[in-house]
């Protein structure tokens, strides 16, 4: 094919089609329209030896489309498109696949067959194809997700949608269909909703941040083992004080004269000889009762906050992210002027 003017044919007629959504059938490309300059946004960086190879694949496309074989058909258009980017190429990809039932597909592809409005398809496949999006557009649905938190990834039936904070408005078909969104150190949500025909579906996924949540601050399990440990030290050197008098009182008793006379020490024979050995020997058992009741009371308190610290173990918990602010309100009464601060963190 020549090539010597500085615009461009393309060997393409695409075919009318019917209103209804019954098979439709493209007609051959014999005579060629004309696709515009050299400077259409459809022409430019395809050459001509591009542009035939791409008219051969969409004839074939076509021969395929009127047997009808249409999934064979869309894949020559496919190939075609791959090559170049004509409108018309589009419209005709657009009608096979409304023939084996790919609403979704078929809208975008029509939409971008009336991307540059009448001149590429002509004045009668231009209003076809305002007809068909419309038709396809009544059969569909869509979903209109919005998510505020920064970096979520949001999804629909699982294929990436964006990337949050943000929306997206995506057409779907009219049936049941799961959106999701998920970040990490965030409570992933997940929602279903059914579109309807015709119809838009607002939805939106607001993520709460997991958060490392205890019943006590970590240090009040600890200062409770702490404390525990202090009565029974305490204990221990009330024990240390007892153990003394005890051999401070052996010491003494063993040189009295008592012993060697009859009836031997009594009470008030030792009283007579040490007025203080006796209260230093009441003094030895009271302490050492305080020891016995230190080691038992810190060793109660010490398994009390080793009890409090496993119950203290961190988990994870929801939490909404919540605007750090501070606010100040003046105080006044009869006997006092000031301003009242409240921190949110």
């Amino acid at each position: 094919m020549k090539t010597t003017k500085p615009w461009i044919f393309i060997g393409v007629i695409v075919s009318g089609l019917m209103a209804s959504r019954a098979p439709l059938h493209a007609q051959s490309a014999d005579a060629p329209s004309a696709a515009g300059g050299e400077n259409m946004p459809w022409n430019q960086g395809v050459t001509g030896e591009t542009r035939e190879a791409a008219r051969t694949l969409f004839l074939e496309g076509n021969r395929l489309f009127k047997i009808p074989l249409f999934a064979q058909a869309v894949e020559k258009y496919g190939e075609a498109l791959d090559k170049w980017k004509h409108p018309a190429f589009y419209f005709n990809l657009a009608i096979a696949q409304l023939n084996l039932g790919q609403d979704l597909e078929a809208r975008e592809h029509l939409e971008q067959a009336l991307k540059y409005g009448a001149e590429p398809l002509g004045a009668d496949r231009f209003q076809e194809a305002q007809k068909q999006l419309l038709e396809v557009q009544r059969h569909l649905g869509r979903i209109r997700v919005s998510c505020p938190t920064p970096g979520a990834e949001v999804t629909l039936d699982g294929v990436a949608l964006f990337t949050g904070p943000g929306n997206h408005e995506v057409w779907v078909k009219a049936q049941a269909h799961e959106v999701a969104a998920k970040r990490a150190d965030y409570v992933t949500q997940s929602k279903h909703v059914t579109a309807a025909a015709g119809k838009l579906e607002p939805l939106t996924l607001s993520l709460h941040k997991l958060i490392e949540d205890r019943p006590w601050a970590v240090w009040k399990p600890w200062a409770v083992v702490g404390s525990g440990v202090v009565i029974a030290v305490a204990g221990g050197v009330v024990h240390a004080l007892s153990a003394r008098d005890f051999k401070s009182y052996d010491a003494t008793f063993v040189t009295l004269t008592c012993l060697t006379k009859v009836p031997g020490c009594t009470e008030d024979a030792i009283y007579e000889e040490n007025k203080h050995l006796s209260s230093r020997l009441s003094r030895a058992r009271l302490e050492q009762k305080i020891a016995v009741g230190g080691y038992i009371a810190g060793g109660a308190v010490i398994a009390a906050g080793v009890a409090l610290l496993y119950l203290n173990r961190p988990h994870l918990m929801e939490r909404e992210d919540t605007a750090t602010g501070i606010a100040m309100v003046p105080v006044v009464s009869p006997d006092m002027l000031g301003v009242l601060v409240t921190v949110s963190h």
